[in-house]
């Protein structure tokens, strides 16, 4: 009966228990493997708060691991709330695939964007699963049925400190003597000092240290285990969003928006990464990490796993504000220098505007998101690190004349002997009046064929396309062209592969 008895016994004296139901028959019947993930998560915890204070387990975790800031979206892909930041965290995808906008669960897809534990039962049922939560819509909506131990309390109603104290001892003790290869652990005092007092206040520093405290008591105790020496354990730390100083999330500063994923254990080099994680990236890193296959709507990526988007190379390239007067001096997040191969054609372009976004421009998600918020900019999810971003609108905020129109070239793409040729790239498009984005190619210097025009919305995306081969050709070059624009909006493009 896999671990059922037990969960209802210890329900009896720890609290309110979802037990695990029969799972149907595994997928993958052999022997999971001596790999184990404990992913902490911290409800409403500040980025720059865990870099400044004291926090011996978490300080620990970062010096001998990897460590990230991540930034989350805004309205009206989702509010920076528990809701959608639980989602993302847990299943790996992004809002529009999993559908929590708030924290009301309202017209959710959960049922097709399992989290990541129960993505490791329907793989495996011999799999060891642990949950130990006590913002209780976290057990009522995100978390599936069948898991070895559900453990489920209120916080809400019961308080904080003394239900994450619970949680704490609930999950020491049964991670330890148990070993489930996927848990979860959750804490949520942080978040209800930041609605008390604010992000910026005492109480808010001493509820962090307090959950620094807790997750450093349940490492201790998976460490004391008869055989911890011969497994190999992850431990990752994120959150689901911030807080403002005086106390507040929901909207889309950057104090609501920034999270983070902090990993240690076995395999994790020690690293700060220039390209940045992505709070999807949780749940890839778990399952890659056991050897479960991925879903394929997963929007993850292993942290552990090396970027190979030609744009992510100019990351030493970006530099600071020249016209843009809203960025601090001191955000390094814009250049004209591409990656080798890659060319920019401005010759039909206006004359003036503002420096930094005349064409077709690399920078990364903290600078471009500084322009202007409230416009869509945060929900560019899909994009990392460096990107392209043909940017008329902050173009247009200084004195310009004539219109918009910038092309991206891509260096030269083999094809012999090729008759399709695939192209695939990450996109946010934003329209509005006559503007227009046009994906194009051209083979062996010939005329321009169209693959793609956007002439509506068409908001974060992966986009694959199709491009037939003439016999004969050598060579393709992929052209990104954005056109007829007056101070409309804005084309972005990343991760392009081609082949």
């Amino acid at each position: 009966m896999r671990r059922r008895i037990l969960a209802l016994l210890a329900a009896s004296v720890l609290g309110s228990v979802t037990a695990a139901v029969p799972a149907t028959a595994p997928a993958n019947a052999a022997a999971p493997g001596n790999r184990h993930v404990v992913v902490f998560g911290i409800d409403g915890a500040r980025w720059d708060k865990i870099q400044s204070l004291n926090l011996p387990t978490i300080d620990n975790l970062i010096a001998t691991g990897y460590s990230s800031p991540t930034w989350l979206y805004s309205s009206p892909l989702a509010q920076t709330l528990s809701g959608p930041g639980w989602s993302t965290n847990l299943t790996g995808t992004w809002p529009d695939k999993h559908k929590v906008i708030d924290n009301s669960f309202t017209g959710n897809a959960l049922p097709s964007t399992p989290s990541f534990m129960n993505i490791v039962e329907a793989d495996n049922s011999a799999f060891g699963t642990y949950a130990g939560v006590d913002w209780k819509p976290i057990g009522d909506h995100i978390i599936g049925s069948g898991l070895d131990r559900e453990y489920v309390l209120n916080g809400d109603a019961n308080g904080y400190p003394s239900e994450d104290t619970k949680i704490q001892n609930d999950a020491a003790s049964y991670i330890k003597n148990n070993g489930p290869h996927a848990s979860f652990v959750y804490f949520g005092e942080v978040d209800i000092a930041g609605h008390n007092s604010g992000g910026a206040s005492t109480a808010y520093a001493q509820a962090l240290q307090s959950t620094d405290a807790r997750i450093g008591a349940v490492i201790d105790s998976i460490k004391s285990r008869p055989n911890y020496a011969n497994e190999e354990w992850l431990y990752i730390v994120t959150t689901d969003h911030g807080h403002t100083n005086t106390g507040g999330h929901g909207g889309n500063s950057k104090l609501e928006r920034q999270s983070f994923v902090i990993a240690s254990g076995s395999g994790v080099p020690v690293s700060s990464p220039s390209i940045k994680a992505k709070n999807v990236d949780v749940a890839a890193t778990v399952l890659d990490y056991l050897g479960v296959p991925r879903p394929s709507n997963l929007d993850g990526r292993s942290i552990l796993t090396a970027s190979t988007d030609p744009f992510d190379a100019k990351w030493s390239s970006l530099a600071p504000r020249q016209d843009e007067t809203g960025i601090p001096a001191s955000t390094l997040g814009w250049t004209r220098s591409f990656p080798t191969g890659w060319t920019v054609d401005n010759s039909s372009m206006g004359s003036g505007g503002v420096t930094e976004w005349r064409g077709w421009t690399l920078t990364d998600d903290e600078f471009w998101t500084s322009t202007q918020t409230g416009q869509n900019r945060e929900n560019n999810v899909r994009a990392r690190g460096v990107f392209a971003v043909a940017e008329s609108d902050e173009w247009a905020d200084k004195t310009f004349s004539g219109t918009y129109n910038t092309t991206l070239l891509s260096p030269n793409v083999p094809v012999a002997g090729r008759t399709t040729l695939p192209v695939s790239f990450v996109s946010h498009y934003l329209q509005e009046g006559n503007q227009r984005a046009t994906v194009l190619i051209s083979f062996d210097g010939g005329a321009d064929q169209q693959l793609l025009q956007y002439s509506a919305d068409a908001k974060s995306r992966v986009v694959n396309l199709t491009a037939a081969v003439p016999a004969g050709a050598q060579n393709a070059k992929i052209k990104f062209r954005l056109s007829n624009a007056d101070n409309n909006w804005y084309w972005v493009v990343d991760d392009p592969r081609f082949g």
